[in-house]
């Protein structure tokens, strides 16, 4: 029996024209765009469809945009009979697959969404940090090398042979040349504007966790793997992860690596791009993955789970 499991893309993957496509042929898409647009008071849809305005990059805006746009996949998904066993998400991607597994509703997951958008750019603002993905090394080398330095840590754990690294932004121009000569084949900086996944974030952690006390959490009804723990959620471990996550690594190899222990054997990235399937592709050659961003990748994964 095929047992499927969404994944609900991250930060970074995001591109001026997301969610265009999917806005313009279904009207859930719509839906949830209109009602986005309406929660957060700026327009989400020219951010995301044509970013005129030079916002898509900038934290405060990039999380709710990505997250709007997934979630439009994620209905229209559904609506066309695709639906998932589990769900996992990738840092801003778990708040989605909360929604998914109605721990929180749409409303009120892009309020949250929005809140910690908000307070992560704060931070990053003062703090001064970045990442980098570093190709070639494993976690624990890594580690070994940022002990070396006084504000980089391991902050994901992506796939074998993939990690990123979070810390004070001259710190992390400094490393590179130190992980290099440990072995890594690159160091990559990525499209952040803060160093998230790290304890330069604690200031958001704590704001994010006196908001969410306004909000209202319910018991999964589809099992849902968290970032933190690498093993299923209950709503309190919702309530109480999501400000942790915001300091803390995702553990998305061990999450993925649960998920086919428990004989999960074909993962559907929701969202932008492909970028949590070619990790699944790295940590394991027996299972499918296919992604769901507009309306021809929506196509094709519906043909391909008839066969």
């Amino acid at each position: 029996m095929v047992k499927k499991a969404f994944l609900f893309s991250g930060q970074g993957a995001q591109y001026p024209g997301m969610g265009k496509d999917l806005y313009d042929k279904f009207g859930e898409a719509r839906r949830i765009f209109d009602k986005a647009n309406e929660i957060l008071g700026w327009d989400v849809k020219e951010v995301c469809f044509t970013d005129a305005n030079g916002l898509l990059n900038k934290t405060k805006y990039t999380q709710p945009a990505l997250f709007t746009t997934t979630m439009a996949a994620y209905y229209v998904a559904i609506t066309h009979g695709i639906t998932a066993d589990a769900f996992a998400g990738f840092s801003l991607g778990e708040i989605a697959a909360l929604v998914a597994s109605e721990i929180l509703s749409f409303e009120d997951g892009l309020r949250i969404v929005n809140l910690r958008a908000r307070f992560m750019d704060k931070a990053a603002e003062v703090t001064k940090g970045g990442m980098s993905a570093v190709i070639g090394l494993s976690p624990e080398d890594v580690t070994e090398v940022c002990k070396q330095f006084d504000e980089v840590i391991v902050a994901n754990d992506n796939c074998p042979g993939q990690v990123v690294i979070s810390g004070k932004i001259d710190e992390i121009e400094k490393i590179s040349a130190a992980l290099k000569a440990k072995g890594a084949k690159r160091v990559l900086p990525l499209k952040v504007s803060g160093a998230f996944h790290s304890n330069l974030m604690q200031t958001a952690k704590n704001k994010l966790a006196i908001e969410l006390k306004k909000f209202t959490f319910q018991e999964p009804t589809t099992k849902i793997v968290s970032n933190v723990s690498a093993d299923y959620m209950t709503k309190e471990d919702a309530i109480n992860f999501l400000p942790q996550q915001i300091t803390t690594g995702v553990r998305f190899r061990e999450s993925i690596n649960r998920l086919i222990a428990d004989g999960f054997d074909v993962f559907i990235e929701i969202g932008v791009k492909k970028t949590l399937v070619g990790f699944v592709n790295k940590i394991s050659k027996d299972v499918k993955t296919f992604n769901i961003e507009d309306s021809q990748s929506l196509k094709h994964t519906i043909e391909a789970l008839k066969e």
